[in-house]
């Protein structure tokens, strides 16, 4: 039977009578499985005990009890440093987090967080530092110490105070995780060596440009070959270790390969091949923008020379070149030896000594966007 239905109107006066009932009241209850609070008998279904520490002892907060029969339990509920310094780090993310929904951002939004303690060195620096990948994990951001580059663009900013340390975010567009520079041309090509009207020439056609955009298949291939080499004659035959390719190939499989281009019907014999490119080249990372044109690729490789020996680019064809290759013709740029942005590449620069090398590439703002 339901203890207050039994009760009735004296319910409300035995509950405040057993909140009164003392620890050797309730374990001599504990004996007998009864006890009789305010000429009323309450038995074991009545009652559920409950155990707490003194709260004038330093142990009411440090440990939870609880027992089954016989036995106590007492679970100490102290959390370690390594719980707390985790706390702060979920603390952190939660700061980041409303300020991403503040700059009212969807989680596809591509973006890198910087932060700033002061004092510096003190416990938040310290839990921020140790916990990067966890809050990484969970933002889905990269997290990276002041400085904010001169070159990034930001979205929102933030000064807040956690753990007695005052907090700084700065939140901005892009992922400013260091890009590792490409090990050998970061787009695929062929070498071609190029056997038309009696004349010979060698050069190098990238497959696409930027990596994964615009790529050829073989009637574009003869094209740009076309264009390139000054041959207007649109029946090229394009041979790979003897076997002409068709137009069902995929070109992507003969990246690195040299290939023999002839406009004669029978196949040529050998052809020398080479396990680098023919042209010197360089390849490009943009830093601060995005590809324009439909494209969405950042990294790109420029032929400084091509055909081999001949239209070799200067500074101002360098600029003009990379431009064209993200699709921002109309925009003015910079060209950095370091990712950092702080060695611009200077205009009397050999173009032989680039060869192979990364340049990074700074879009200034328009007016619109200044």
């Amino acid at each position: 039977m339901v203890l207050g239905k039994r009760l009735k109107g004296a319910f409300k006066a035995v509950t405040a009578s057993i909140k009164e009932l003392t620890s050797e009241q309730l374990e001599t209850f504990q004996k007998t499985g009864s006890i009789v609070v305010d000429g009323h008998e309450l038995h074991e279904e009545d009652l559920r005990l409950m155990y707490t520490f003194d709260q004038t002892s330093g142990s009411a907060a440090q440990y939870e009890a609880h027992s089954d029969a016989q036995v106590l339990v007492l679970l100490d509920v102290t959390p370690d440093q390594s719980m707390v310094d985790e706390g702060v780090a979920r603390e952190v993310i939660n700061r980041i987090q409303k300020l991403r929904k503040k700059a009212h951002l969807v989680p596809s939004d591509e973006i890198t967080v910087y932060y700033h303690c002061q004092p510096k060195g003190e416990y938040l620096a310290s839990v921020i530092e140790a916990h990067t990948d966890f809050i990484l994990a969970t933002t889905k951001a990269p997290l990276l110490p002041f400085p904010v580059p001169k070159t990034a663009s930001i979205i929102i900013e933030e000064n807040t105070q956690l753990k007695g340390s005052d907090l700084a975010l700065t939140i901005v567009k892009g992922s400013s995780l260091l890009k590792a520079p490409p090990n050998g041309p970061a787009c695929s090509y062929v070498n071609l060596r190029v056997k038309v009207n009696n004349k010979e020439q060698e050069g190098v056609v990238l497959l696409e440009n930027p990596k994964g955009d615009n790529r050829l298949d073989l009637d574009k291939l003869r094209k740009v070959c076309s264009s390139i080499f000054g041959i207007n004659n649109t029946q090229l035959r394009f041979f790979s270790d003897r076997n002409e390719l068709t137009n069902k190939v995929d070109l992507q499989a003969h990246s690195g390969k040299t290939l023999l281009v002839t406009s004669g019907p029978s196949p040529p014999g050998a052809v020398p091949t080479t396990d680098t490119l023919l042209c010197p080249y360089v390849n490009l990372l943009l830093c601060n923008a995005q590809p324009a044109e439909c494209q969405a690729g950042d990294v790109g490789t420029l032929l400084l020379v091509n055909p081999v020996g001949q239209n070799e680019l200067d500074h101002s064809g360098l600029l003009s070149e990379a431009a064209k290759v993200f699709g921002l013709r109309s925009r003015r740029l910079k060209l950095y030896l370091d990712q950092d942005l702080t060695n611009e590449l200077p205009p009397e620069t050999s173009v032989k000594s680039l060869n192979a090398k990364t340049l990074y590439v700074r879009v200034f703002p328009t007016t619109a966007e200044a």
